[in-house]
């Protein structure tokens, strides 16, 4: 049976992508439940195609409320991984769902904008990020942060939807900017990134709002 998401039409397609951009409140939280449903395969897939290597420093772009951190943690010995948000409620939801990794000093998250990152250049091994750039503000200058943060030779995966997809979505004439693989591997080459590669992974079906999809997620990687 497929995975059902936003059941009972209980937001209209605008309010849900409000809500999938920036999650507030209450009705944040729940949108945040029911992201964990339609991001499950892609986020995981997406760690396994970042494949880190030990004692590797990773940055989560849009980690929403953290639920599979846990996931990525087992994919190498002495990950320090740092997810930040700029989303509030998804901080502070990451932060209580994954409270026993904080205290063990393997996990922080904090509140920042792809924008301007709080963090030295040249600091991540690795940066992943699972459908969020079809929010970013200035996609080639948001890129070029990414890579100023990231060590030489470290690794950025951008995870996303294809954009054939993405127009079947009502929600995605609300705010979203689509993009095919041809797009998403020019950005990242005019931003300065090098051994660009993409892969995509099928997945289970999914229900949205009663309409059954077929799904895959779209992995593209660039080198610093």
């Amino acid at each position: 049976m497929a995975e059902k998401i936003n059941p009972d039409n209980k937001l209209t397609p605008k309010e849900l992508a409000k809500h999938l951009r920036q999650p507030e409140g209450e009705t944040g939280k729940e949108v945040g439940l029911q992201m964990n449903k339609g991001n499950k395969h892609i986020c995981l897939n997406s760690y396994k195609v970042l494949n880190p290597k030990n004692k590797n420093h990773i940055l989560e772009i849009g980690m929403g409320n953290g639920f599979f951190v846990k996931d990525l943690l087992k994919m190498a010995d002495d990950l320090n991984y740092l997810g930040v948000d700029f989303s509030p409620t998804m901080v502070n939801e990451a932060t209580i769902i994954n409270e026993a990794l904080i205290k063990s000093e393997k996990v922080s998250f904090k509140q920042a904008s792809i924008e301007k990152l709080p963090f030295n250049d040249h600091t991540f091994d690795c940066i992943t990020t699972t459908n969020t750039l079809y929010f970013w503000p200035q996609p080639q200058d948001n890129a070029k942060e990414l890579l100023r943060v990231l060590k030489p030779g470290g690794k950025l995966l951008i995870a996303y939807r294809s954009k054939s997809f993405m127009d079947q979505i009502e929600l995605s004439k609300h705010g979203f900017v689509k993009y095919d693989i041809l797009d998403v591997e020019n950005l990242l080459t005019k931003s300065g990134f090098k051994q660009i590669v993409t892969e995509t992974i099928k997945e289970p079906e999914l229900d949205f709002d009663g309409d059954i999809f077929e799904m895959e997620g779209i992995y593209t990687i660039g080198i610093k």
